[in-house]
């Protein structure tokens, strides 16, 4: 590879192949998504592994998962792609057309009703609109905002400093509880050192209850707490708290109006802090016109929402003690 110029052979359909076989999960069926064959894509990938100098992929007889470098190469491919595109709809723009496709990412901690109110209404006024929606822990939604993958991202904001190079416009704000099966035994809780000895679920470490479950723990002196499951899978978090006695952090707006079965809070008190729920966009924001709608109509919504809830009551609580 020349050292000069390392990304000199490197070609885009290297990278588009890369990212097939990672949003598909094997070769085959990447292949087939590209019409290649697979001796084709396998060929590909070596050729971007003696260009890198790096193993990018591990094979397997359960499939292919990305090194370490695989990882970064794919977080600058998906970047790379979501230019290319935004090159597009400029080019589009130029040639008096309409960009036509609007990405949002949304976080799975965050109450998403006002979203898709947002999204239904622009929908009927707008049928042939392209909307995609990613949903995911916080750290991957705040990289795709970054990368240009997503034009803007619903999500808590727990700590500035990681949105630094941002925008952050928040909707509203709602309270940080800790939350339970109906029926459990330790409801209600009267401090958070009364749930120290639980076992909690939290999403996959990037997520932002994630890290608050840890900051709680050293801040106010409690012994680690046992986090046994990490769940990306906003349904299936909601269906481990409701069937098993585990507990986990959430937003009160996810309980409203029982929207949760088989849930709720154990214990809602201090230290449990206050977030805002925000919109989250590059500085170049609106990339195009139905983005930076779509934008406004969730703000509308969200302080709607805002304005017409109350909060889910409550769990008696007293002081940390």
């Amino acid at each position: 590879m020349n050292n000069a110029d390392p990304w000199s052979s490197i070609r885009l359909h290297h990278l588009r192949d890369l990212l097939a076989v990672v949003e598909t999960g094997s070769l085959r069926a990447a292949a087939r998504k590209l019409g290649l064959t697979q001796p084709s894509l396998t060929k590909s990938l070596r050729q971007l592994e003696e260009q890198t100098a790096l193993a990018l992929l591990v094979r397997s007889s359960h499939g292919v998962t990305l090194t370490s470098a695989g990882q970064r190469v794919v977080e600058r491919a998906r970047a790379i792609e979501s230019e290319i595109r935004r090159t597009a709809e400029d080019l589009e723009l130029l040639r008096g057309g309409a960009v036509r496709s609007v990405s949002i990412g949304v976080s799975m901690a965050a109450p998403l009703e006002f979203v898709a109110r947002a999204v239904a209404t622009l929908h009927l006024r707008e049928p042939s609109l392209h909307v995609q929606i990613f949903e995911g822990v916080q750290a991957k939604i705040i990289a795709d905002v970054r990368q240009g993958v997503v034009d803007f991202a619903i999500i808590p904001v727990a700590q500035r400093d990681s949105l630094i190079d941002l925008r952050a416009r928040p909707l509203f704000h709602t309270r940080v509880v800790v939350v339970g099966r109906a029926n459990h035994p330790c409801a209600p809780a009267q401090s958070l050192r009364e749930l120290a000895a639980c076992h909690w679920i939290t999403p996959r470490r990037g997520g932002v209850l994630d890290g608050m479950v840890e900051r709680l723990a050293v801040s106010n002196q409690l012994p680690a707490f046992s986090r046994p499951i990490q769940c990306d899978s906003s349904a299936l978090y909601w269906d481990l708290i409701a069937s098993t006695d585990l507990v986990g952090l959430s937003l009160a707006t996810k309980l409203e109006g029982d929207r949760v079965a088989g849930a709720r809070i154990l214990y809602d008190g201090p230290p449990l802090p206050e977030v805002p729920v925000a919109l989250v966009h590059r500085a170049d924001f609106p990339q195009n016109a139905l983005a930076g709608e779509l934008a406004e109509r969730c703000r509308e919504e969200a302080a709607t929402h805002a304005h017409r809830r109350p909060e889910p009551a409550p769990a008696a609580a007293s002081p940390l003690r």
